[in-house]
């Protein structure tokens, strides 16, 4: 029965569901087809969990298997409240609409309850037709009633928020394509924003970082939420709850603007004015923000190009604007706010690069500090500092690199003087220096640290018992803690030494605690590959893996003294012979050559070939000579990869080799 004064018009929501049921039709033919269409068709075995796993992971959104449903839910719910409130796009059709007997209250639940029944009945028919299934065929063995209900749930809570967010955005602007545009614009503007901030603030300010990933901001709308593979044990009913509330809060905040929402505003792209100047400028930022990060990473952050990016994106975005605007493309009479725009960027830019708010030159007495995280490992950081509680006995995060010693400390801030006042600094690994200081606080500084550079400032810690012992976690893992030490050189097909009596491993592991205690700076920083590496493995199910270093001589010796030594490494005799090839070669355009090549035999500069510590990576124009050796064990014949620096430090024999690749 209809009540006179009821909110819904029956009528209204008729017209729609006519107009619009292809949309509804098309949406559940797609979830047919994807679901029980696709399930039947499956010819899975049902005494394997993994088939079972394939279907029950099907009916969960953040399961990684169902894409296509993802693309549908962030797709027809914006489709539907486009149509469903399309008559706001066009001036004559709001006229029509509001001069029908109805109040806009009427109008609006009218219409968002006819777009809501297009999404749910396509979800619920899906949901009925998979329980029939469950009930009459062997599908009851892959999946249940609670799965398919909360696949129903969870798919109608998400087409229920896009929805409600559409037709929020539809309520400021009278533009179809806008209204579009401006509904994923904004799930995605708060991360993309971040990004661009981050990335154009780290080029002005050295050393600037954020104490969060780059764009890691909350996944609260749907699209950001898909994206960034949220898992489904995050929906608690809380959760479920608090979504249902936000898309009641939506629904009510489009009806409080549809209310005050003039008819003309029907074809502009900004329904009102005082909401255009945000866009205009809004727009200019993001386009000046988005080509300066370009221009950066384009060409290594040269200040003139970052400039130009700056220019060329702010001009294109503020003129686009307004063109969007003024609905013409007569706009340059409008240039003067464009130039108010750049005075107060050039302003801000000029603060940034001369550093006057201080940021780039701070850094905290020692005294101010409780400990210092030193690593390369942002999220190490963020889940032992901001989320205490969070991943609680995770191995991932047992070596921390936190400083709490009074020396260490002061090198920590001495390095931070250094790597501060040397602003042309680019090469070297990425580290964090994140102090946590006496009030609470944090102060957290990114660089490029060059190892050999800065030797002078690192060698004290890095040699600090405090170092060690994060970076090494066997020295504080008694033997018995130790299950099993495996011990492998990759170059060679020859079987790990395994280490599983008691007795080894408390020898071998004193040795090891000996050695790196003992290993010095040069050691530790050598660089190159490692070719063999212990791996020690806790009766907790704890890994750890560590190279073994030229200089752990207790080690080498003890496993030469227990005969394991040439069961395991390679050995220079092994090697047959080595093979010299130029890389350069296998890049001339229009053709495919063999790279130009040298076989060496010489046993001397075999074993020098062998000793050579490959740098981890080559800069500006040095070519890598690539080094190939051939040799067989008992295990077999191997070929093992390696290479070299052609301008390194070579014997005059091993460089009359290398002449012969020019």
């Amino acid at each position: 029965m209809i009540f006179k004064g009821s909110l819904f018009k029956r009528g209204l929501i008729i017209s729609d569901l006519k107009r619009f049921w292809w949309v509804g039709g098309l949406y559940g033919i797609f979830l047919f087809l994807l679901l029980p269409f696709n399930h039947m068709l499956q010819e899975l075995p049902m005494q394997e969990i993994w088939a079972r796993e394939i279907l029950r992971r099907s009916l969960d959104l953040f399961a990684g298997q169902s894409g296509f449903q993802i693309v549908l839910i962030c797709i027809v719910p914006v489709v539907l409240g486009v149509l469903v409130f399309g008559y706001l796009h066009n001036g004559r059709a709001a006229a029509v609409m509001h001069s029908l007997p109805c109040s806009r209250l009427s109008l609006f639940l009218s219409h968002s309850a006819a777009g809501l029944v297009l999404l749910f009945l396509p979800v619920i028919f899906n949901g009925l037709v998979l329980a029939l299934l469950n009930t009459t065929t062997h599908l009851k063995e892959y999946y249940t009633f609670l799965d398919i209900a909360r696949w129903v749930g969870m798919t109608a809570l998400f087409d229920t928020l896009v929805f409600a967010l559409t037709v929020l955005v539809g309520m400021f602007t009278g533009n179809a394509m806008a209204h579009v545009a401006f509904t994923y614009i904004l799930q995605v503007l708060p991360n993309g924003l971040h990004v661009l901030l981050v990335e154009n603030l780290s080029r002005w300010l050295h050393g600037y970082t954020p104490l969060s990933y780059p764009g890691e901001l909350p996944y609260n709308f749907p699209l950001m939420m898909f994206a960034s593979g949220t898992r489904s044990d995050v929906f608690t009913t809380g959760a479920v709850a608090a979504y249902l509330l936000a898309s009641v809060a939506l629904f009510a905040a489009a009806f409080l603007v549809y209310r005050v929402r003039h008819l003309e505003a029907a074809g502009d792209v900004v329904a009102f004015p005082f909401l255009r100047p945000v866009f205009k400028y809004g727009v200019t930022t993001c386009a000046m923000l988005l080509a300066g990060t370009y221009f950066a990473a384009r060409y290594r952050s040269a200040p003139a190009v970052i400039l130009w990016g700056y220019l060329f994106g702010s001009l294109l975005g503020y003129f686009a604007a307004e063109a969007m605007l003024q609905k013409s493309l007569k706009v340059w009479a409008s240039y003067r706010g464009y130039l108010v725009y750049g005075a107060v960027v050039a302003v801000l830019v000029w603060g940034l690069a001369t550093d006057v708010t201080g940021y780039v030159r701070r850094v905290p007495a020692p005294e101010e500090v409780q400990k210092v995280y030193f690593g390369s490992n942002l999220g190490e950081w963020i889940h032992l500092e901001m989320l205490k509680d969070a991943d609680v006995g995770d191995p991932r995060y047992e070596g921390r690199m936190f400083f709490e010693d009074r020396n260490n400390i002061e090198h920590l801030v001495r390095l931070h003087r250094e790597l501060a006042a040397d602003r042309s600094n680019q090469t070297g690994a990425t580290r964090y220096i994140i102090y946590t200081l006496a009030d609470g606080s944090y102060l957290a500084r990114r660089y490029e640290v060059d190892e050999r550079k800065y030797a002078a400032f690192l060698k004290p810690l890095y040699e600090s018992f405090e170092y060690k012992k994060a970076r090494f976690p066997v020295l504080t893992q008694e033997p018995e803690e130790i299950k099993m030490i495996e011990i492998n050189d990759y170059r060679v097909p020859k079987n790990p030494l395994i280490l599983s009596h008691r007795e080894e491993i408390r020898e071998f592991t004193d040795l090891l605690k000996q050695d790196i205690m003992e290993a010095t700076f040069a050691e530790m920083t050598a660089g190159g590959k490692h070719h063999v590496t212990i791996n020690v493995m806790g009766a907790n199910g704890r890994s750890d893996q560590y190279a073994l270093l030229n200089g752990y001589r207790s080690v080498i010796a003890w496993l030469k003294k227990k005969g394991y030594y040439e069961g395991i490494v390679l050995q220079p005799e092994e090697v047959e012979y080595v093979a010299l090839e130029n890389p350069a070669d296998y890049e001339r355009p229009g053709e495919v050559a063999k790279p130009r090549r040298v076989e060496i035999r010489d046993r001397q500069v075999i074993e020098e070939l062998l000793n050579i510590e490959a740098p981890p990576e080559f800069t500006g124009n040095i070519r890598p000579i690539v080094v190939i050796f051939y040799g067989r064990t008992t295990a077999g014949p191997f070929e093992y990869h390696s290479y070299i620096n052609p301008y390194g430090t070579l014997s005059a024999a091993l460089k009359e080799y290398v002449e012969q690749l020019d």
